[in-house]
């Protein structure tokens, strides 16, 4: 093989990697619905950016709901945004993410509480 297919070839196996990692966590921790993979319909947060402890809620509603842990990521695959707060109980800084979509965030303060909107 010649440099070229070498390098194509790496980045398909790299971005596959990647890939699962995204989609898989631990369920050590989960929260109410507990399963290996963020599937559609529900909203999972992970402790760090998609590893550590994670908590998966399907079919999120407009009731407030306080996370287990602080959540610097997630996995919004439901059909509605999600508005995440920096407080347990849904008040003050608050961080929107839309209908399937995913996100981290470091450079700001960790998720402790959501709902669906």
């Amino acid at each position: 093989m010649g440099p070229g297919i070498t390098s194509v070839l790496t980045i398909g196996v790299s971005a596959s990697v990647l890939s699962l990692t995204l989609l898989t966590g631990s369920a050590s921790a989960a929260g109410p619905d507990t399963r290996e993979i963020c599937v559609t319909g529900s909203a999972c947060f992970y402790e760090t950016p998609f590893e550590g402890r994670t908590s998966w809620h399907a079919d999120p509603g407009a009731d407030c709901v306080t996370l287990p842990f602080p959540a610097y990521g997630v996995f919004n695959l439901t059909d509605k945004r999600l508005d995440m707060y920096a407080n347990a109980d849904c008040t003050g800084d608050v961080l929107s993410e839309p209908a399937n979509d995913f996100h981290t965030w470091k450079s700001r303060a960790p998720r402790l509480s959501f709902r669906a909107v």
